[in-house]
């Protein structure tokens, strides 16, 4: 593998010391295993970045340097709120998770996770190493994937066929009376068949879950999806995965309803809150 380039320790700096706006903080991109990390050839971007494996124990830090200003008062809310400045920058930290992955478990953090110093970054490693430990083990050889549900409910043939488990009396009702319920009630019969989606995904992802090392219900924004999942998934299951999904969702008997699976992502939703105080 081609080494990392080493970041220099700042001697007599720590978290609490005053930094002026003219100098680097390190940018945290990941916790790794050193030995599993090790196997993976450098690309010629990660080269560019001028990256830096941090050992601390039992764990690795990806780490980078950065203009601290570009984080921090006037300028960073400009450059947050710039969104030429901010995609490539979102894009190269998802492109170096994706790297690491192909070699190592990786505890995934956030864009924009900002240390003053090594000596900073070390003391919360050191604090912290049993726990990213433990989880670095439990996602050996697991991917996290995403199941979303979408719902269409702008076929009359839909509307129909939700109406008829709505409301008991909609086949009794002349063409026309119709037409008014539709018109007066349409909001509470797609919030209807939206609830009536949702159920069908919470049934189809119990079917999937034996195939699965965790499952996290994530929030559902916006209009298009009424479900989204987080699967951890190992990856010789995924496979299996996709075969269960298309042979379940055929079998759930709602046209309205679809499936998507997107991955590998990096494990996000399973990773731990190392910011929470331990049994909290």
């Amino acid at each position: 593998m081609n080494k990392f380039s080493s970041l220099p320790p700042r001697a007599g700096k720590d978290s609490t010391s005053p930094t002026s706006m003219d100098e680097e903080a390190i940018s945290l991109f990941a916790f790794v295993d050193p030995a599993e990390i090790a196997k993976q050839q450098l690309t010629d971007h990660a080269k560019e970045q001028h990256l830096a494996l941090h050992c601390v124990g039992s764990i690795a830090a990806i780490v980078g340097a950065v203009p601290l200003a570009d984080f921090c008062g006037l300028e960073a809310e400009r450059n947050l709120g710039d969104v030429a400045w901010l995609t490539p920058r979102v894009r190269r930290h998802a492109e170096l998770l994706e790297w690491a992955m192909q070699s190592s478990p990786v505890f995934p953090v956030p864009f924009g996770t900002l240390y003053t110093s090594l000596d900073s970054l070390t003391a919360f490693m050191k604090a912290h190493e049993s726990t990213i430990v433990g989880f670095l083990q439990a996602a050996t050889n697991k991917q996290e994937w995403e199941l979303r549900a979408a719902v269409r409910l702008d076929s009359p043939e839909i509307l129909d066929q939700l109406a008829r488990k709505a409301w008991p009396e909609w086949g009794e009702l002349p063409k026309g009376s119709r037409y008014m319920r539709l018109c007066r009630d349409k909001r509470p019969l797609l919030d209807f068949g939206c609830a009536e989606a949702a159920v069908i995904a919470d049934n189809l992802v119990g079917k999937l879950e034996p195939l699965t090392s965790g499952v996290r219900k994530r929030h559902a924004a916006g209009t298009e999806f009424v479900a989204r999942y987080a699967l951890l998934v190992v990856k010789t299951n995924v496979a299996a995965l996709r075969q269960s999904l298309n042979e379940a969702a055929g079998g759930q008997g709602a046209e309205f309803v679809t499936f998507s699976l997107s991955g590998p992502l990096p494990p996000f939703s399973f990773r731990p809150d190392l910011n929470k105080p331990p049994g909290s």
